[in-house]
């Protein structure tokens, strides 16, 4: 008995784009321009077999037309417009996506370990050394691993370098129900636009809102500054001479104003850092009731913590002996919170750039945050942030005279 074939609508490759065809195909052609973190079925590796998925694509456009059906086209109904444009399960009814993804013509992976620890003194540095097309650690140290010699020792993660290309084909399905030509023609635009923005500022794998994954599309025009602002968003643009470039470039920003000595922390003495300028610390050892004799908190900002606007869960550990203990800080209700800023390469087809994109974040400003000692949460409420102690916060204050919170002077800073 011969088996069944599936319709010719379903592959691109015999579908016609005619008026009356079942599902209109087009052909993008992607290359991934910084390394893959993920993306396979076991979180955190690259699967070789298949290191590009289309069910991950859809889930970044369902993303992006998320974020543009609420803050640039302004739906009404956007659940139920979304649940039939790309599918799913709402109120105990079944929705067909009439978006279909296919991913094809997938190049061979050059997978290989992106850092390496080496032995100083005879003993291993307790942070790897990067491999040059993946040396910007801030972003990858989920992937570090662990110095050997320990229990609990372990390679860093073996990445997809970039380079990799494949054909994605995207296929809106036109049906013969109750849906208007033009409300169909409407959806078909929704999903052009949202292809385009996850080409400009999405990606594959994980990680992407720090670089990660990045990639460039043939054919399909860069989202531009004008329509970011349409959606609410704001981009800074930094020039640069490729994507490799771009793309440190863009993560040593957040790092030096997160981290860097004299800006956002003390200097410090040889090996060992300075103390930091950010309220975070000191706000911990207060709640906490503990500190090192040396360290005893005294930040005139109080008890706030500025930089929950970054993402979270974030994971605060002491050195000194009598200062706290580690803690997490992450807001009520959820897990995790993702980052609403972006760095990542951008192209406009002829240069490269490093962007910053923010996103709408009024859930960032609305939240609440829970501070966790040992799995135990420490009873007591505890603001994100009070806009009018920006002045008393030396990164802030430095990297703008105007910003009121972390997010709108790193963009500032971002600019330098």
């Amino acid at each position: 008995m011969p088996l069944r074939c599936p319709p010719s609508a379903l592959d691109p490759k015999q579908a016609t784009t005619s008026e009356t065809a079942w599902i209109h195909w087009k052909e993008y052609v992607c290359e991934l321009v910084t390394p893959l973190y993920g993306g396979g079925v076991e979180a955190g590796k690259v699967d070789k077999g298949m290191p590009v998925r289309a069910g991950a694509i859809r889930g970044q456009l369902r993303f992006w037309w998320r974020l543009l059906a609420r803050h640039k086209w302004r739906l009404e109904n956007i659940k139920g417009r979304e649940f039939n444009l790309w599918g799913g399960l709402n109120n105990k009814n079944v929705y067909a996506s009439r978006v279909w993804i296919r991913v094809e013509d997938i190049s061979s992976p050059d997978v290989e370990a992106w850092a390496k620890f080496e032995q100083r003194n005879g003993r291993w540095q307790s942070i790897p050394t990067p491999k040059p097309w993946a040396n910007v650690p801030y972003a990858l140290f989920p992937a570090q691993g662990k110095r050997p010699g320990g229990p609990d020792a372990q390679d860093p993660a073996l990445l997809a370098k970039p380079g990799l290309r494949w054909k994605l084909h995207v296929g809106f399905e036109q049906r013969h129900d109750d849906t208007s030509s033009e409300i169909q023609d409407e959806m078909q635009a929704q999903v052009d636009e949202t292809l385009r923005w996850w080409a400009s500022f999405g990606g594959i794998g994980a990680r992407t809102r720090r670089g990660l994954g990045a990639i460039r599309v043939e054919s399909l025009r860069a989202v531009g500054q004008e329509e970011t602002e349409a959606a609410s968003c704001q981009l800074v643009l930094r020039g640069a001479s490729n994507a490799e470039t771009a793309w440190k470039n863009a993560v040593d920003k957040l790092r030096d104003f997160r981290q860097k000595p004299g800006f956002a922390r003390n200097a410090g003495n040889g090996n060992r850092p300075g103390r930091s300028l950010w309220p975070e610390p000191d706000a911990i050892r207060r709640l906490a009731g503990q500190h090192a004799p040396n360290h005893a908190p005294a930040h005139a900002a109080g008890n706030v913590f500025p930089r929950a606007a970054f993402g979270l869960p974030i994971i605060f550990q002491f050195k000194d002996n009598n200062d706290p203990a580690d803690h997490a800080l992450q807001a009520q209700g959820y897990d995790r919170l993702a980052s609403p800023l972006i760095l990542r390469p951008y192209t406009n087809g002829q240069n490269w750039f490093a962007a910053a994109l923010l996103l709408p974040h009024s859930h960032v400003e609305n939240m609440n945050l829970e501070l966790k000692r040992g799995g135990v949460t420490i009873p007591e409420a505890i603001p994100y942030w009070q806009t009018k102690k920006a002045s008393l916060v030396p990164p802030i204050a430095q990297a703008s005279t105007k910003a009121q919170d972390a997010l709108s002077a790193f963009l500032e800073f971002f600019q330098r």
